[in-house]
C-alpha cells in the first residue's frame, strides 16, 4: 500500500486533515513523537496516511519531517496548512507551493542583503497540483459553498509572523521575492527535508486565512478553518490522483512527460572548465530563485556560451530531464533567428505540434510559447544574441531586429509566476531589455563577465596537461601568458593546446622562446605606461590575436566578425574604438573622446558613440582609489583595433 505523510503545524490544521481518515490508530516513534496512521481510498487507489503536528516554525518543521521520512519511509510528504496572503489571493483560497523562499537567509551588513535559500516541490508533484487546480471537482470534499481559486506558485516562509503591510518586513518581502503569493513559517523546512531525501516526492498546500492587514478580521471570522478545509481537501484531491509504484511512479505525474532520456550536446563546455565557482553558486541560486531571464553578456571568445552550459549542468534536476534543456545558437546560419521561426522550433523540441497556418501566426506562437514554459520548467539557452540586433542614432544601437522579440521579453517578464528559465548570451546587450524589465528587476539579471583569475588561468594550464607546480620552469612563463591575455579563456585554451601538442610537447621554455616576444610587447608597453608615464603609442605591436595559425582561425577570425559588425552597425562607435587605441592603460573617458574632436563628429554624439562601445562591452571600466573613472581596451582587443587605426591612417593619407 502506498504511504503518504500528511504534517501540519496547529491543531486546528491537523484535524481537517484527519477528518479525511478512516481506521485511525495512535503510534509513537521510539524518540517520542506520536503520529496517528489512516487510511485513505478512492477506487482501487488506498493510501496509509500517516499525519503529524510539528509545531510552528520551520526547524521543527525540518526536524519532524526527516524523522517522519526515516521512520515510515513513504512515498510522498505533503504540508498542510494555513499562510497569509500577500498578493493575487483571497481568503480561503488555496497555494500550491512551486517553491518556498526562506527569506531570512542573507548578510547583514549596513542593510540586510538577501540571499536567496530556495526549496523546490518536485516537478510531478507541481504538475499533478496545476492539473488538478484546473478542475473543479475537488470542490466536492468540503461541505461550504464557497468556490475558492488554487494557484501553484512560489510562497516564502521565515520565523515572524506578518501583520502589517507597512511593515518593513512586507516592504521587503515585495521588493526581493515580488513572484511569492503567500507567507507562512514552515515550507522551507519541509522541502529542506525532502532535499536530502530524494526518494520522497513533495508539496506544501496552503488555505489563505488571512490577507496581512486584515489578519485580526480574518481570524474573528474564522477564516483559519475555512482556509485549512480548503487546503486539505485540496491535498486529498491531489493524493487521489497520484499514482505509485506504476510506470508513472513520483517522478513521472503524466505521460506527457514521458520522452526517451537523451544527453545534452554543448556547443563549448567540456571537460577543460575550470573556475568561475563563486559566480556559478550565485547564478543557479538565482535562477531557482525568481530570476527568469539570465543574460550573459562579454566580448567574444570570454565564456559566455560555456558557462550558461555549465549552469545547465549544475541546475540539473531542476528541470526534469535533459529532454527540458532547449539551446538555439544564432550563429548558425543555415537557420532562420526571426522569432516565429523560433518559437516554432522551441515549441516542437518540447513536444508540441506546430501546422504550416500556426507559423503565420506570432502572436498566436508567442502566447503557445509563453504559456507553455510558464506552466512548465524548462531552461532554454539562446546564444549569440548579437546577431539578431541593428542599431541606429534615433532609436539606439543594440535594438531586436524582429519587435516580435522585444513582445516575447515583455510577456515573459509581466507574469507572476513561471516555471522555466531563459539564459541569453551575447557581445551586446540588447537596448530594449532594461526598458521593458524596469518594474520586473526581480525577474532578470544581466551578468557581464571578464577574464579567469590568475589561480583559475593555472588551473587551465593544469588541466590541459601543463605542470603549474611552484617548482615547474615553466610556470612564470605561463603566469605571464595569462596575465598578458587577462585570462581569456578561448585563447589561453589555444594556446595551452598549441603547448601540449607537437611541436612543442609540453616544453613551455620552447614556446615561449617562439613566440615569447609577442608577449613581452603586450609588458613593456604596460610597464612604460606605468613607470615612464608614456599612455599613449602608435607604434606598440599588439599581436595576441594573431600570431599563431590556431589563434589567427579561433581568435582572429571572432574578433574581426566584432569589429565589421561595428564599423557597418555604428561607424563612429568604430571610429572611437580605433582612435583610442593609442593608450597603453587606463585613461579618463574625455581623453578617448577628444580623438572625436578630429573625425569630424558633432560632439552630440561623442557619448553616444562611447556607450555603444560598453553596451558591447568593447570597453572596460574602472573607478580608481582616488575616485576617477577610467577606460580602457582588452589587450586582445586593443590589438584588432591598432591594425584598424593604422589602416584608417593609410586611407587617409
Amino acid at each position: 500500500m502506498a504511504c503518504a505523510v500528511i504534517l501540519t503545524a496547529i491543531r486546528i490544521e491537523y484535524m481537517a486533515v484527519r477528518a479525511h481518515l478512516s481506521d485511525l490508530t495512535e503510534e509513537m516513534h521510539p524518540n517520542g513523537t506520536i503520529y496517528e496512521r489512516g487510511k485513505f481510498s478512492i477506487g482501487s487507489q488506498k493510501w496509509e496516511v500517516v499525519i503529524v503536528q510539528t509545531g510552528a516554525g520551520n526547524l521543527s518543521a525540518a526536524m519532524e519531517a526527516e524523522r517522519a521520512i526515516a521512520y515510515f519511509n513513504p512515498d510522498v510528504i505533503l504540508f498542510v496548512g494555513v499562510a497569509g496572503g500577500i498578493k493575487d489571493v483571497q481568503l480561503g483560497d488555496v497555494v500550491a507551493a512551486t517553491k518556498v523562499y526562506g527569506y531570512e537567509s542573507g548578510k547583514v551588513a549596513e542593510t540586510f542583503r538577501p540571499r536567496p535559500d530556495v526549496g523546490l516541490s518536485n516537478y510531478n508533484m507541481i504538475q499533478l497540483a496545476k492539473a488538478e487546480a484546473k478542475k473543479t471537482d475537488w470542490l466536492a470534499r468540503f461541505s461550504d459553498s464557497a468556490k475558492p481559486n488554487v494557484f501553484v506558485a512560489p510562497i516564502a516562509a521565515g520565523e515572524k509572523v506578518v501583520a502589517n503591510k507597512k511593515s518593513d518586513l512586507f516592504e521587503f518581502l515585495q521588493q526581493s521575492y515580488g513572484d511569492a503569493l503567500a507567507v507562512e513559517m514552515e515550507g522551507r523546512g519541509i522541502l529542506q527535508a525532502a532535499h536530502a531525501n530524494q526518494q520522497v516526492s513533495a508539496l506544501i498546500i496552503r488555505g489563505i486565512s488571512d490577507l496581512i492587514d486584515g489578519k485580526s478580521r480574518a481570524d474573528k471570522e474564522g477564516f483559519q478553518e475555512v482556509a485549512v478545509r480548503h487546503a486539505s481537501a485540496f491535498a486529498f484531491q491531489v493524493l487521489s490522483k497520484l499514482r505509485v509504484g506504476q510506470e508513472n511512479n513520483s517522478n513521472s505525474a503524466n505521460n506527457s512527460l514521458e520522452k526517451e532520456p537523451r544527453t545534452p550536446n554543448f556547443f563549448a563546455y567540456d571537460d577543460a572548465w575550470v573556475g568561475r565557482e563563486s559566480l556559478i553558486n550565485e547564478l543557479t541560486n538565482k535562477v531557482k530563485g525568481s530570476c527568469r531571464l539570465l543574460i550573459l553578456v562579454g566580448i567574444t571568445g570570454i565564456g559566455k556560451t560555456a558557462l550558461g552550459e555549465r549552469l545547465a549542468v549544475e541546475l540539473e534536476g531542476w528541470f526534469y530531464d535533459w529532454n527540458y534543456y532547449l539551446q538555439e545558437n544564432f550563429d548558425n546560419e543555415e537557420q532562420t533567428s526571426d522569432f516565429g521561426s523560433v518559437a516554432a522550433r522551441l515549441l516542437e523540441k518540447s513536444g508540441e505540434v506546430v501546422t504550416p497556418d500556426d507559423r503565420k501566426d506570432a502572436q498566436m506562437l508567442m502566447d503557445r510559447l509563453v504559456r507553455h514554459l510558464q506552466e512548465n520548467r524548462y531552461l532554454i539557452q539562446i546564444d549569440s544574441l548579437e546577431n539578431i540586433l541593428q542599431g541606429n542614432e534615433e532609436e539606439g544601437w543594440n535594438d531586436f531586429i524582429d519587435e516580435w522579440w522585444v513582445k516575447f521579453i515583455k510577456a515573459w517578464l509581466s507574469f507572476d509566476t513561471c516555471e522555466s528559465c531563459l539564459i541569453l548570451t551575447s557581445q551586446d546587450l540588447p537596448a530594449q531589455i532594461p526598458s521593458v524589465g524596469t518594474r520586473s528587476q526581480n525577474f532578470w539579471l544581466c551578468q557581464p563577465l571578464s577574464g579567469l583569475e590568475e589561480l583559475e588561468q593555472l588551473a587551465l594550464f593544469n588541466k590541459t596537461g601543463l605542470d603549474v607546480s611552484p617548482e615547474a620552469e615553466g610556470k612564470p612563463y605561463l603566469e605571464r601568458i595569462g596575465r598578458a591575455y587577462e585570462g581569456h579563456p578561448l585563447a589561453l585554451r589555444i594556446i595551452a593546446g598549441e603547448i601540449v601538442n607537437p611541436p612543442f610537447n609540453r616544453n613551455v621554455l620552447g614556446y615561449w622562446n617562439k613566440y615569447g616576444k609577442e608577449v613581452e610587447e603586450v609588458e613593456k608597453a604596460i610597464e612604460e605606461a606605468k613607470t615612464k608615464e608614456i599612455i599613449a603609442s602608435k607604434d606598440d605591436q599588439y599581436n595576441l590575436h594573431k600570431f599563431t595559425k590556431n589563434l589567427r582561425r579561433n581568435v582572429e577570425l571572432r574578433l574581426e566578425k566584432a569589429f565589421n559588425r561595428l564599423e557597418e552597425g555604428v561607424h563612429d562607435a568604430y571610429l572611437l574604438l580605433c582612435e583610442s587605441s593609442v593608450y597603453r592603460c587606463e585613461v579618463p573617458e574625455d581623453f578617448w573622446l577628444s580623438h572625436l574632436e578630429d573625425c569630424d563628429i558633432d560632439k552630440d554624439m561623442w557619448q553616444m558613440a562611447l556607450d555603444a562601445l560598453k553596451d558591447r562591452y568593447l570597453v572596460e571600466e574602472r573607478v580608481d582609489e582616488n575616485n576617477e573613472y577610467l577606460v580602457r581596451q582588452h589587450n586582445l582587443i586593443r590589438g584588432v583595433s591598432s591594425e584598424r587605426l593604422k589602416k584608417l591612417d593609410e586611407e587617409d593619407e
